[in-house]
């Protein structure tokens, strides 16, 4: 075992051009090839006049939200969904140009004009919401511009189909108010058919009240990533790709109907190495004891990184291209790791956590699969003070 000190590593969450140095061995690798190759794929899947809706919220799920939305923007993505007011107003500041829907509820009313401001699209959802935006036309003489929500089955925001019509007269009763879009969210798309049918016909019913009924002229959209894949009904105008546009699986066996890329990967370097005796134990409570004379890599990796501590004793990471087990309980900033057998194994080496080295992969899906959750909820739980590198 050579013990050579690993050097700083540079990188930039801004550019590669633009480097940052980082101290300490853990990072995260976003391919914007992979990215652009994921949203090409998405392109050719849908009808060729079908808009896409890059739902870029929450950092772009860990991956680096201001990167992937310029590249988006680059490659001719007019339209960016985020959750907060704050997302929409990074995005702005760091020279975003696109349309972007807030799509979380704006409360309390003062705040439309904050996202006006910002030329920030809010989403709304009742008539509160259409009263406080009429006021605003009327105190800046000017179209407001908005995409209502309609509450079709998920339960979390938007109006009930029947407070829908309601909502669509009046607004349709306002010139000034220009309601730009129309849409809702499908939560069983992946696993559910018969409901999501129930929602996608009730949705549609809204929709041709709305441009038959009163002549109202506006995008609808519905489908996620899972209801992209799976029905092609749920198209509309426009789509909202989100886990998929990371290459990441919106349920199981989608790469069936098309093969994606994963755009992040995460990457730490063994810091300590030491060899201990049999009857060794690894970690807070002791439980992993060694069967055996051992070796065991220490990585500057932890729970407050985002790995989490449900994964002790039950993962591998990858190192020389071989599966290694995780051991002992995952602490705050470090994670032991048993390298016994690993020939040549060094102090320095880089370690998998998500992504390929040689012929083995460690996937998302797996590390969800130990955790009991999704995989939205793995990357999405990467802590921001672990670099993002993009290559």
């Amino acid at each position: 075992m050579k013990n050579k000190q690993p050097p700083p590593v540079k990188t930039g969450n801004r550019s590669v051009k633009e480097t940052d140095i980082f101290f300490r061995q853990n990072w995260v690798e976003i391919d914007k090839s992979d990215f652009l190759f994921n949203l090409k794929k998405i392109k050719e899947y849908i009808a060729k006049d079908t808009k896409i809706m890059a739902v870029l919220k929450a950092n772009a799920y860990s991956h680096g939200g201001i990167i992937l939305a310029k590249e988006a923007q680059r490659v001719g993505i007019s339209n960016i969904a985020v959750a907060t007011l704050e997302e929409g107003i990074q995005f702005r500041e760091a020279g975003i140009k696109a349309n972007i829907l807030i799509l979380g509820t704006i409360y309390p009313c003062e705040n439309f004009q904050v996202a006006l401001a910002h030329s920030l699209t809010p989403t709304i959802s009742n008539m509160q919401d259409i009263l406080a935006l009429e006021s605003l036309t009327v105190k800046l003489n000017k179209k407001i511009n908005f995409h209502l929500k309609v509450d079709t089955g998920m339960g979390r925001i938007g109006a009930l189909p029947e407070a829908t019509y309601v909502l669509l007269n009046k607004i349709s009763k306002i010139p000034q108010l220009n309601m730009i879009g129309i849409y809702t969210h499908f939560p069983v798309a992946d696993t559910d058919s018969d409901f999501t049918k129930l929602q996608l016909d009730t949705f549609s019913k809204v929709v041709r009240y709305a441009r038959q009924d009163l002549g109202l002229k506006f995008i609808a959209h519905a489908a996620n990533s899972a209801a992209l894949f799976k029905n092609k009904r749920t198209h509309f105008d426009m789509v909202r790709p989100g886990i998929s546009l990371y290459g990441l699986n919106p349920f199981k066996h989608s790469e069936s109907v098309l093969k994606l890329k994963p755009v992040l990967s995460w990457k730490t370097r063994i810091i300590f190495l030491k060899k201990v005796p049999s009857g060794f134990s690894v970690s807070y409570g002791r439980t992993f004891v060694t069967n055996k004379v051992s070796v065991l890599a220490t990585i500057p990796v932890g729970y407050a990184d985002g790995y989490s501590r449900l994964l002790s004793n039950k993962s591998d990471v990858l190192v020389r291209g071989k599966r290694c087990p995780v051991i002992g309980r995952i602490t705050m900033d470090m994670t032991m790791v048993d390298v016994t057998g690993i020939k040549g194994v060094s102090l320095g080496d880089e370690v998998v956590l998500i992504g390929l080295q040689g012929k083995e992969q460690i996937k998302v899906d797996e590390l969800a699969k130990i955790q009991e959750t999704i995989n939205y909820e793995v990357v999405c739980s990467i802590s921001s003070r672990v670099p993002r590198v993009i290559v």
